[in-house]
């Protein structure tokens, strides 16, 4: 399964016409992106149209097909750059050998805060696993276990430190990746409105709390 820093690679290639180097290309790809962040947002993946996609751009349908050979293209790419965002913002919290509840809440914030920045097309990829249309449902579990992983290797690090206790450190990860993974998508890639710096610093408080007393508990 393909990794979240590697996810453009896993999906299919741009067309062979793609001038990289140019500035008028980039451009114009660029704004494809931009055009999809927006389309998949509002009519999710299945509604999206290529001619939406294009509309949005301000360009042709031809003009998408000189870029992308297909939606899932456009939206493998439009996804690599905020999931990287995304990983790096997981809290593996390595440097930390023990709970430290000031550190969590800081990182579980900053994944919010990412989150949010791109809420519109990172939502996508959880609604679109549901649809097994293929390649998808596969990157979804990939990007997922990913960012688990990223939590795991700290749980076993405090494990290794005495400051952990449980024979289920890898169910233990999933649990408190679900923990933030759930009230991204719901408090945030499913709301009306933009949110507030508030409402995201109360979210890494409160999901902070979830896994300090999770941990601490595990850890007696």
């Amino acid at each position: 399964m393909p990794r979240v820093s590697s996810l453009a690679a896993a999906g299919p290639s741009p067309g062979p016409a793609v001038a990289r180097g140019n500035a008028r290309g980039r451009a114009s790809r660029a704004r494809l992106l931009e055009a999809a962040a927006v389309c998949f947002g509002r009519d999710g993946y299945a509604g999206t149209r290529i001619s939406d996609i294009a509309a949005e751009a301000g360009m042709s349908p031809a003009g998408f097909y000189r870029h992308f050979p297909d939606k899932q293209a456009l939206l493998f790419q439009a996804l690599a750059e905020p999931l990287a965002a995304l990983l790096a913002a997981t809290g593996p919290l390595t440097e930390h050998q023990e709970i430290d509840a000031d550190a969590v809440r800081a990182r579980n914030t900053e994944f919010f805060a990412v989150y949010a920045a791109h809420r519109r097309v990172l939502r996508v990829l959880r609604e679109v696993a549901a649809l097994h249309e293929e390649g998808l449902e596969d990157t979804w579990l990939s990007v997922r276990r990913g960012f688990v992983d990223r939590i795991a290797v700290w749980l076993h690090s405090l494990a290794r430190a005495g400051r952990l206790h449980t024979a289920d450190v890898d169910v233990l990860a999933d649990a408190l990746g679900g923990v933030l993974e759930q009230l991204a998508y719901t408090r945030l890639g499913l709301a009306r409105t933009e949110p507030s710096a508030a409402q995201i610093e109360t979210m890494g408080r409160v999901s902070a709390e979830i896994w300090v007393a999770a941990l601490t508990r595990a850890g007696n």
